[in-house]
């Protein structure tokens, strides 16, 4: 009993120090688990409702509409939302700040709505809102992880030894990387919650949304505590007259020669390619157990294999970056798809697909995680925002162009993997050969 309670006392200092308010991240991981509760509150009731009751075996029309719906919040966000990430520090806490209250706002009108045409426009306002935050918060992650080194890495991670620190940055992988575990985690647990709000009689997906009012209220709240751990000097200057720009040209540092705009541009094609393979890969493989009478259960472990390999990269991607750089983990992460996706084209059994699906969603994953560290390194702070912005709209475009592939062409098992593979084969090419000319222009 003793040994319990103490493992139980702990855990708890150890969740106390991990929230804690007063550390770099601390502040971040609330306001974080809170908006993926959040948006996973808001996806359970449309789920319970008439406006996300697109099944894989709906209409192609439908599919096609539901994909456009997922990118289009994309196309809203990013001409406005960069340069505002590109100005003062205040702004980005601002943006968050924005992101809740309107999420707030929008559920609790929904929560009135769910039988009306006027669910549409105040859903399709939520995603925007969920949207400014994702690219918000990945803004934010560099300037918080300065102060993680000593506190929070520790040494352990010190000691071990690390690849060439010229291509990005171990550290900002493993703020990334802790930041997707507690993502994860907190929205399994926030759609466990949800389900259960919404399985009650007498409650239903209306309780669900407003249960999600309260919870993105809370985050507003938490987002006041997110504190800056910029220098003295750079605060001085964010409040002075002088353009962002021109700071940063004054500021120049020695890690400011090594930055390589060439190189996220690179990786960025690659990265569009691993997202583009797991919209491909999710309406691929529901056409294929639909056309085959697969038992329900079965797209169930398709999905659980893939929220498995998405964990699993967030747990040993900081581990493998200590080891290779972050363009390295990019094109390995191709090749063991393209790997995989050969393997399933020659067994040909639906089996291997879920062994694929747990791949894809750990290559995903990782190299998103890559992909995040190379723009927080290479990329100057003052031109982040527009930068994630940017990519990330790519990235969501390509996801709906993979989906809809299958979705308007018949491919059968081994077809469909095998142009996973080949597309995952020519982007690693490209991508290796791209790098080495940039390394040899840089020289």
């Amino acid at each position: 009993m003793d040994s319990f309670k103490n493992l139980a006392r702990k855990g708890g200092e150890n969740l106390q120090r991990y929230f804690d308010r007063k550390g770099p991240l601390g502040p971040m991981r609330r306001v974080h688990l809170l908006s993926t509760v959040g948006d996973t509150f808001t996806t359970v009731a449309l789920a319970g409702s008439l406006f996300f009751s697109i099944s894989p075996t709906a209409a192609k029309g439908k599919i096609t509409l539901y994909l456009l719906l997922t990118v289009a919040p994309f196309g809203v966000v990013a001409p406005f939302l960069g340069p505002i990430l590109d100005r003062k520090g205040g702004s980005r806490r601002a943006l968050l700040s924005i992101s809740f209250i309107v999420r707030a706002v929008f559920v609790l009108l929904m929560s009135r709505d769910l039988n009306s045409v006027i669910l549409f426009p105040e859903a399709f306002t939520v995603l925007v809102a969920s949207k400014i935050y994702l690219v918000t918060k990945a803004a934010v992650i560099p300037e918080l992880a300065r102060g993680v080194i000593p506190g929070e890495v520790g040494k352990r991670h010190r000691r071990l030894p690390l690849s060439k620190p010229d291509s990005g940055n171990p550290v900002l992988v493993f703020v990334n990387s802790s930041i997707s575990l507690l993502a994860a985690i907190s929205g399994f647990i926030g759609g466990a919650l949800a389900a259960a709000i919404l399985k009650i009689p007498g409650l239903g997906a209306p309780w669900v949304l407003r249960v999600d009012f309260l919870i993105f209220v809370l985050g507003v709240s938490q987002v006041r505590l997110i504190r800056s751990n910029r220098s003295k000097r750079q605060r001085r200057n964010d409040q002075s007259e002088e353009p962002v720009v021109e700071q940063a040209e004054e500021e120049t540092t020695e890690d400011d020669t090594k930055r390589s705009p060439q190189s996220v541009i690179l990786a960025a094609a690659a990265m569009s390619v691993l997202r583009g393979s797991v919209g491909f890969f999710t309406f691929f493989i529901a056409f294929n157990l639909r056309r085959s009478h697969a038992p329900t259960y079965f797209f169930g472990l398709i999905l659980g294999a893939s929220a498995i390999g998405s964990g699993l990269a967030t747990a040993i991607t900081p581990k493998i970056r200590r080891f290779i750089q972050e363009e390295i983990l990019l094109i390995s992460a191709l090749v063991v798809e393209a790997i995989l996706g050969v393997l399933g084209a020659a067994v040909g059994d639906r089996y291997v697909q879920i062994l694929l699906a747990l791949v894809i969603g750990f290559v995903a994953s990782s190299g998103k995680l890559a992909f995040d560290s190379l723009v927080q390194y290479h990329i100057l702070p003052s031109n982040q925002g527009k930068a994630f912005s940017r990519y990330e709209t790519r990235f969501q475009l390509a996801w709906v162009v993979g989906g809809l592939i299958p979705t308007i062409v018949v491919l059968p098992l081994a077809s469909g993997d095998l142009t996973l593979a080949f597309s995952a084969v020519v982007a690693a090419t490209s991508f290796s050969a791209g790098r080495s000319a940039v390394k040899n222009i840089q020289q």
